[in-house]
């Protein structure tokens, strides 16, 4: 029989067990379809992946109504989170969902019967443990082990003075331009947009008009720096599963 761990905290802790999970092989998307009048089919707007509906049947071992009465008001404040919290399955490890208890329980009726069910809503993907890559020589080979595309992050030292910084992938690019001089850091938070130079945000500094802010695609992407020879790069990113 397996078990979750919800916010840091192991279901065992609190003696309940997993019976079974409905966890959705695929997120619903927020496609849109209109139907106009006087055409066949509908007009088809893409959308993106909407939360995950996750459904676990529990079970209460070894428990007796005194027990419930002393570990009823901890197992209330283990579900309820101000924020979405970790959730973690026993037969999925490595894989992280993001997510909160939206559902409720008769903790007393639940003590009684042994059996009952939580509900929690998450974002669409799963997520693994973060990834660090070195650049050599102003390249990398990056693998994107997850089952969707994933954010990069990328901090660069620069160790000269260079007028501009960019990052390639295919043919799309990031590109910065400023005055770099030896010591200054650059980093690019593709997720958000963010770009910080010294720390201090500088999102003037992005060529806006020619970047294409891009995601690693699912499998081996190589990346290259320009001008070479003037920095060091780490990379990070988040493999991400359906």
């Amino acid at each position: 029989m397996n078990g979750f761990t919800y916010n840091g905290t192991h279901s065992s802790t609190y003696n309940i067990i997993m019976k079974s999970a409905n966890r959705q092989l695929l997120p619903a998307n927020a496609d849109i379809f209109i139907e106009i009048p006087g055409r066949h089919g509908s007009h088809h707007i893409p959308g993106k992946l909407q939360d995950r509906t996750i459904t676990l049947d529990c079970q209460y071992v070894k428990t007796t109504l005194a027990l419930l009465r002393s570990n009823a008001r901890s197992v209330a404040a283990w579900l309820y989170t101000n924020d979405r919290a970790s959730l973690v399955f026993d037969d999925e490890p490595g894989k992280t969902y993001t997510g909160k208890y939206t559902g409720s329980i008769d903790l007393e009726n639940a003590f009684v019967k042994g059996a009952f069910t939580l509900t929690f809503r998450c974002e669409p993907f799963a997520e693994g443990a973060e990834v660090t890559t070195n650049f050599a020589g102003d390249t990398a080979t990056i693998t994107n082990s997850g089952t969707a595309e994933a954010e990069p992050y990328f901090l660069a030292t620069f160790t000269a003075a260079a007028s501009e910084w960019k990052v390639t992938l295919g043919t799309d690019y990031i590109r910065v331009v400023d005055t770099f001089t030896a010591g200054d850091t650059l980093e690019i938070t593709t997720e958000t947009g963010a770009v910080l130079i010294n720390s201090a945000r500088a999102m003037d500094k992005l060529d806006w008009q020619n970047s294409r802010v891009f995601t690693l695609p699912v499998g081996t992407a190589s990346l290259t720096i320009t001008p070479t020879g003037k920095c060091s790069v780490v990379m990070k990113h988040t493999p991400k599963f359906l």
